[in-house]
């Protein structure tokens, strides 16, 4: 199934915590729209899910403009891995691009994250596709065996990730481990990533 921009933003979404999840979504309330579209209801937002949020910001701000408004939102928040995690996922989504801001917009009307971002400094491939490896990622306890023989996992870690119900809460765990881990580490976890998922990998590297 082609990957879309709200499959991505409800990722993003899932990413954050409870507390990070109401927090997004009272910010997002209180956040300045431009002219030409209607801030969503602050009774819709409450209690929403990541998939509700996400079919709202669609709604009420269309994909290109509502991508841009959720990625400001995050930033403001201080969710700036989620809001990267996020930026690396949309590049998977054929056909979707930033709007343009035309000359002459009314800076106070338009929060300043929302006109077309720069790219990031190049990161390790495990860390730039982080977004994209956990949401696509279907082969993961191969993986993890890989991990642990070759010593970036221990038999500690090892057993917690694979005690998480899905193969995304896996890959997120995972990566919490990750975090601690040199580039050599990420070259030995970029390869068993390939062993275990080359198409996804090579889709990844065509991105």
């Amino acid at each position: 199934m082609v990957r879309t921009a709200r499959d991505a933003l409800v990722t993003a979404l899932e990413n954050l915590d409870k507390k990070g999840l109401k927090k997004f979504r009272n910010k997002l309330n209180d956040w300045p729209i431009k002219e030409g579209f209607n801030k969503i209801p602050r009774g819709q937002l409450e209690d929403t899910d990541p998939d509700d949020v996400a079919n709202l910001i669609k709604k009420f701000y269309t994909d290109t403009y509502g991508i841009q408004v959720a990625l400001a939102v995050l930033e403001a928040i201080d969710e700036k891995d989620v809001a990267a995690d996020f930026r690396s996922d949309l590049r998977n989504v054929a056909g979707f691009e930033f709007e343009v801001e035309p000359k002459g917009t009314d800076q106070e009307a338009t929060p300043k994250a929302t006109p077309p971002l720069p790219e990031p400094t190049r990161e390790h491939f495990v860390i730039e596709h982080r977004g994209a490896l956990i949401s696509r990622m279907s082969l993961v306890s191969p993986l993890l065996d890989t991990l642990l023989q070759r010593k970036l996992l221990t038999d500690e870690q090892y057993d917690a990730v694979l005690s998480k119900p899905t193969n995304q809460d896996k890959m997120r765990e995972l990566y919490n481990h990750a975090r601690s881990w040199g580039d050599t580490d990420k070259d030995i976890f970029y390869e068993a990533l390939k062993k275990h998922n080359a198409p996804l990998i090579r889709d990844l590297e065509r991105s």
